[in-house]
């Protein structure tokens, strides 16, 4: 699925990104990045608001297993089962997630899901501004259902 029609995808599926005015940069080769403007996201201080950062986290583990998934041929209910994020310092410029599969995990999770319909897998993004490491996220997402497409 190209950036766009990713991007539209999530827009229609989880209407918070499109509020967020969240845009897909980059799929593919078990990696994604995604990037989201400040005006729409910002809190009193005219700084990004927490809440947005974190989601913008979930957003971009959630729809890098989706993608690698269907690339995989498996179709799956994909849940967030823990976020944790680590805020480094304010945020006053458009804000840039980026995630990768975690190689050493992948296999182990594609074969638990295959045998056993069910499995977890955490996935780490980093959110970025102004070139800058600003948060740092965790997630761990449950995969349901792994049935081939």
């Amino acid at each position: 699925m190209s950036p766009e029609a990713l991007t539209e995808y999530l827009h229609r599926h989880i209407p918070l990104t499109a509020a967020m005015q969240l845009r897909v940069l980059h799929s593919g080769d078990g990696a994604i990045e995604l990037v989201a403007p400040l005006s729409p996201n910002r809190n009193h201080r005219d700084t990004a608001f927490g809440g947005s950062l974190a989601t913008l986290g979930i957003v971009s583990g959630w729809a890098l297993l989706q993608q690698s998934l269907r690339q995989e041929g498996l179709e799956a209910r994909i849940v967030v089962q823990k976020s944790e994020c680590e805020f480094l310092e304010p945020v006053a410029e458009e804000f840039f997630s980026a995630s990768s599969l975690p190689a050493a995990e992948w296999t182990r999770f594609l074969d638990t899901l295959r045998k056993r319909r069910r499995a977890r897998i955490t996935i780490h993004s980093t959110l970025r501004s102004a070139g800058r490491e600003v948060v740092r996220h965790s997630g761990t997402f449950v995969a349901l259902g792994g049935d081939e497409t």
